[in-house]
């Protein structure tokens, strides 16, 4: 005789993992899409080259702070979703994963902020009849750099939540422990950036370290998960194969 918490636990399914994989994906394809449209407009050794960049391509400069800010809500609401699939595996360490990855997205945002100043800036004419030319372009470019400087942090806060969510992998049982290792790799070559230089020059390395995060949706497109084991993990019982392996519905 099964009481009504224990249908409920049988019964339960975890997040999609075509869904996951699919709001992964749809993160990256933004993200790209926001640096294409900006990409070029920054000068960082040239001022006024910057600023002239800046008024010329406003629309294509506003666009990408626009795209950018997207890709974070995006990842927001991703990281709602893999709290839900790896809460039964440690609620705590998903917890403190998703603090990780909402602090990283805070601080983008924020970033974005210093980013918009340059526009606001050189577009003002008070300002630029109050300051001349040449200080208002440092101005612009100085911000912007500020702003890189930001981007760094969060891939450190980001890099936190690599980690954990990679250990998560390692504990449960409806992954390959590969895709948590390969996360984990990830994650300690992102807190490289608490010294940029390092990960400056170390960027070959990193990049093939942060492709598990590449990785991961993928296989929860193409392979999914194997909810029997995702439901023993909730219930807390060794699980029972029901035939049906993995799952990305």
């Amino acid at each position: 005789m099964t009481n009504d918490n224990t249908f409920a636990i049988e019964a339960s399914s975890p997040p999609s993992p075509r869904v996951i994989g699919v709001v992964w994906i749809l993160y990256f394809l933004t993200g790209i899409i926001g640096t294409l449209l900006t990409r070029g407009i920054i000068v960082p050794t040239d001022a006024a080259s910057t600023a002239n960049n800046i008024l010329t391509h406003a629309s294509l400069y506003q666009a990408g702070l626009a795209v950018d800010l997207v890709a974070n809500l995006i990842y927001i609401a991703l990281t709602a979703l893999l709290f839900g699939l790896f809460r039964p595996v440690n609620p705590s360490l998903a917890l403190l994963a998703a603090f990780f990855s909402l602090v990283g997205c805070t601080v983008q945002i924020m970033g974005e902020l210093l980013r918009l100043a340059p526009s606001v800036v050189l577009a003002n004419p008070p300002l630029a009849s109050a300051f001349g030319a040449n200080q208002l372009q440092a101005a612009a470019l100085f911000s912007v750099i500020l702003y890189r400087s930001v981007f760094q942090i969060s891939f450190v806060l980001f890099a936190c939540f690599e980690l954990a969510t990679g250990f998560l992998i390692v504990q449960s049982t409806f992954l390959p422990r590969w895709l948590g290792w390969w996360l984990m790799a990830g994650g300690i070559g992102g807190l490289t950036f608490l010294w940029p230089p390092l990960a400056t020059s170390i960027w070959p390395v990193l990049v093939a370290g942060g492709a598990g995060e590449l990785a991961l949706p993928v296989w929860l497109l193409v392979r999914g998960v194997d909810k029997s084991k995702w439901r023993a993990s909730r219930s807390g019982v060794p699980s029972v194969p029901d035939g049906r392996g993995t799952d990305s519905a």
